[in-house]
């Protein structure tokens, strides 16, 4: 499979937009129109993408269950979309909040992954913080399924850095080596805005993504003719990398996962029949021509989709840090993290 004359490496696959938190940021959080579609991918569907007979060609894909919306333990039929994608020699990263299911869930679960899999648990703080942002979240429950994971499989855990946990980045450490957790990652928020009050104080923690962010759209504030935006914004799409490429619950394909959250009126949904892989087969969707009319598109930043803008827009003050904070296997993605190994 190739994206853009790229090789496809990984798609975000949200097998579900169901979800019992309520984070203020969340896409989700207050979207009317996911909470009247709550849905999930039927299992034939997946097993239609990921097809036994195409093992050979599947072998070291990469599945990150995780979305725009939803979290992937919340799918009805969660361990029998997990075991045919083991089956067919995908590579399975899970991302959950990790509440609200029992440690003989999570056992199953680990019955299920091997060693070359992860699970990342976000979890933004300790005990009494965690559930400032994570809305609804249950710590005991959290606590209870790393500690069967730990052990077990390789763990991860994903830490967004706020102002009322910045304090707890050591106790934090401290918690993930004594659970057993492989590795913990302080992550820098893309999404805070100017003079934001979840934003930490400390300006280590305030990223590169975010300031090229509050840059553009303090520019977007100013209502710039195109010209002016042309010259000051271009677009570098971290799609084309072949990496992260998204399948919606609504069993759709775009390019990636805030294409989905995107306005009702957006080019994405307006193209979205197109890209429904009930009706097309994925290898034709990567394929289609509309991705050329989104290239033309993308050539000036006043004419590009907001959401790819938003998202994928760059300042010109920001091009040499994206350049240089960015992986050659992801291009224009700035790391904006900290990642400590734990354990071997």
């Amino acid at each position: 499979m190739r994206y853009f004359g790229h090789p496809v490496r990984s798609f975000n696959m949200e097998i579900t937009n169901k979800c019992v938190l309520a984070c203020s940021e969340c896409d989700r959080t207050g979207n009317l129109w996911v909470k009247q579609h709550l849905t999930e991918l039927p299992v034939d569907l997946v097993q239609k993408l990921f097809p036994a007979s195409a093992r050979e060609h599947l072998a070291g894909i990469k599945i990150n269950l995780c979305g725009a919306f939803g979290d992937c333990i919340y799918h009805s039929r969660f361990h029998d979309i997990v075991r045919h994608l083991k089956e067919v020699g995908c590579v399975l990263h899970v991302e959950t909040n990790g509440s609200h299911r029992s440690p003989e869930w999570w056992e199953k679960t680990c019955d299920l992954l091997r060693d070359e899999d992860e699970i990342t648990f976000s979890v933004d703080g300790l005990q009494d913080t965690n559930h400032i942002y994570r809305v609804n979240s249950r710590w005991a429950d959290i606590y209870a399924a790393m500690k069967v994971c730990a052990p077990r499989v390789r763990v991860h855990w994903k830490f967004i850095v706020f102002r009322h946990n910045e304090h707890q980045l050591a106790a934090a450490r401290r918690l993930a080596k004594e659970l057993g957790i492989r590795e913990i990652t302080f992550k820098k928020s893309a999404r805070f805005r100017a003079d934001d009050p979840l934003a930490p104080q400390a300006d280590d923690f305030i990223g590169t993504v975010a300031r090229n962010r509050q840059r553009i759209r303090a520019l977007l504030a100013e209502g710039l003719p195109e010209e002016a935006l042309d010259r000051q914004v271009t677009i570098q799409p971290k799609c084309m990398a072949g990496r992260s490429l998204a399948i919606t619950a609504t069993g759709h394909f775009f390019p990636c996962t805030t294409c989905e959250a995107s306005e009702a009126d957006s080019w994405f949904h307006q193209h979205q029949e197109r890209f429904s892989l009930r009706d097309r087969p994925l290898e034709e969707i990567l394929q289609s021509p509309e991705w050329s009319e989104l290239q033309k598109l993308w050539q000036r930043a006043s004419q590009a989709p907001k959401v790819c803008l938003r998202t994928c827009g760059v300042h010109r003050d920001f091009q040499q840090a994206y350049a240089e904070e960015s992986r050659s296997a992801r291009p224009h993605k700035p790391e904006d993290a900290v990642s400590i190994p734990l354990s071997d």
